[in-house]
């Protein structure tokens, strides 16, 4: 039986949109695959799906760039012991020091284009991605704007780019419950998330509705401390709010009660918020990105970063939905999004690598 092994030591948090990706890309590989297979994870306590089988590696030392060295050389010595067909890597990390039948996604360069402000990051996109890129058989990346910087940053052969957009979870969904008067920003993460942008919209602008900003990464409190500084600085203690992390659950309901979602982002591989806000029946304003106008081009309110004013008329145009309208156009813009059809794809492909 042909071996399939899955890279999935991932050392970021459960609340990003990349283990979101992995996991449930995961899950359905695992419901689809004939072939025998295994996954190499550091969270092995959250990928108890049949058919798979966890080779569970908690990761000694803290630091990126030990952290690199250590993986590098258990994944050889777990390729060494189960002597797989092909490695999958479902985020930006693979095999760097041999080359190996692989597949990896890569959701977006941010850390070498706009945000350079991490270190690790940005020498391990800069200066070594290129060699896991090289030793990839197929990369697979999420929207047509991140294969344009591959092929634009590292030269990449067009035809060795595969796009394939993510999916939505089942269980965010429409609840029909009342709309309240807030807008909602969720995960505000990075400096290119643009939130301070917005912050001194709303105190420029007056917005009479409450602004409610969740969720935060440890990788980036200085800037969610300078959001929260501005906003007493602009004395909107009253307009804006920080809930931090929340559950699943209480994000669908905020997603649900939300007027609108709100996404400034300079940059994305292909943004997973708006897809969860318009799965709860929630419209979505977005900068008008490459990125946001390739997903969200037919159903997202659009507003141009360098104008204040198309916000502020953004914000209007939500106010003015025809909600039959808008209803009938989500339902049909959703019909796109899928992870079984997401890891249908990579499967195929993943196939493909291993017929040679």
């Amino acid at each position: 039986m042909k071996k399939i092994l899955i890279n999935f030591l991932y050392w970021g948090e459960r609340e990003t949109g990349l283990y979101r990706s992995g996991y449930n890309i995961i899950k359905n590989l695992a419901e689809i695959s004939e072939e025998k297979l295994f996954c190499i994870t550091n969270y092995y306590n959250d990928l108890n799906f049949q058919n798979l089988e966890i080779i569970p590696k908690n990761l000694k030392f803290k630091k990126p760039v030990f952290k690199t060295i250590e993986s590098q050389f258990y994944l050889l010595n777990i390729i060494k012991k189960i002597n797989p067909d092909i490695i999958f890597n479902p985020f930006h990390y693979g095999v760097i020091l041999k080359k190996v039948n692989q597949v990896t996604i890569i959701y977006d360069l941010i850390h070498i284009t706009i945000f350079r402000a991490r270190k690790s990051s940005y020498f391990y996109h800069r200066f070594i991605l290129r060699k896991l890129l090289n030793n990839c058989r197929f990369i697979l990346t999420p929207s047509h704007a991140t294969k344009n910087d591959l092929m634009n940053f590292f030269k990449i052969n067009e035809e060795k780019i595969k796009v394939l957009y993510l999916g939505i979870e089942e269980k965010f969904q429409n609840l029909n419950l009342p709309k309240e008067n807030f807008f909602l920003i969720v995960n505000p993460t990075f400096p290119y998330k643009n939130v301070d942008y917005i912050i001194k919209i709303w105190r420029k602008f007056n917005i009479e509705e409450k602004l409610i900003i969740v969720g935060y990464t440890t990788k980036c409190i200085k800037y969610r401390n300078y959001l929260k500084n501005l906003v007493k600085k602009l004395n909107l203690q009253d307009k804006v709010s920080f809930l931090g992390r929340v559950s699943d659950e209480e994000l669908i309901e905020l997603y649900n009660k939300a007027r609108g979602l709100i996404s400034a982002s300079l940059k994305e591989g292909f943004n997973l918020t708006p897809l969860e806000a318009l799965a709860c029946g929630t419209p979505v304003i977005l900068s008008d990105i490459p990125v946001h106008k390739e997903i969200y081009g037919e159903i997202g309110i659009f507003f141009d970063l360098n104008n204040e004013e198309s916000f502020i008329n953004a914000l209007a145009q939500v106010k003015k939905l025809n909600n039959g309208d808008f209803e009938k156009r989500r339902t049909e813009f959703l019909r796109k999004f899928s992870w079984q059809k997401t890891a249908e794809e990579i499967y195929k492909i993943i196939k493909e690598c291993i017929r040679g």
